[in-house]
């Protein structure tokens, strides 16, 4: 099982991000986390030119924080940390399609990932259902996708 988590910053996905690997750990499975620089968002951006470097540095910050919970939660499991740059929600979901995410966690900022996740999964012929892993997610105000394991 291949859990991806869409990794903002945020107290929730840092939530996710644990929850993922204790998901993993529990199930054999591994996680690949992406975070995502908004660099279109200082497009035609009318603010201070210092804004998008600081932007920049946070988002730095958040990588780091990531790198620091996997080395502090992801003992015993394969657990990966990549980066991108550009719109977020297209960014994971062709990152997600592309790694061949089982499961995808999202924080409630980018809920609508799911559902789009879904649709470009149905173009191609295949099936996944917003769901919960466990009652925990959903306490967790996380949005889930599983993706049902192909069989050949």
């Amino acid at each position: 099982m291949k859990i991806m988590v869409a990794y903002d910053g945020t107290l929730q996905s840092k939530d996710a991000l644990v929850y993922g690997m204790k998901k993993a750990k529990e199930k054999g499975g591994e996680v690949v986390a992406l975070h995502v620089f908004n660099g279109p968002l200082f497009l035609d951006y009318d603010a201070t030119p210092e804004a998008e470097a600081t932007a920049r540095a946070e988002s730095a910050r958040f990588v780091e924080e990531a790198k620091s919970l996997i080395r502090e939660k992801g003992q015993g499991i394969k657990a990966s940390l990549f980066t991108g740059e550009g719109n977020p929600e297209e960014e994971v979901i062709a990152f997600a399609k592309a790694e061949h995410a089982d499961v995808l966690l999202c924080p409630p900022r980018y809920k609508s990932i799911i559902k789009k996740y879904q649709r470009a999964l149905a173009k191609e012929g295949r099936k996944a259902a917003v769901s919960d892993l466990s009652g925990e997610a959903e306490k967790l105000n996380l949005a889930v996708l599983s993706v049902p394991q192909q069989t050949m």
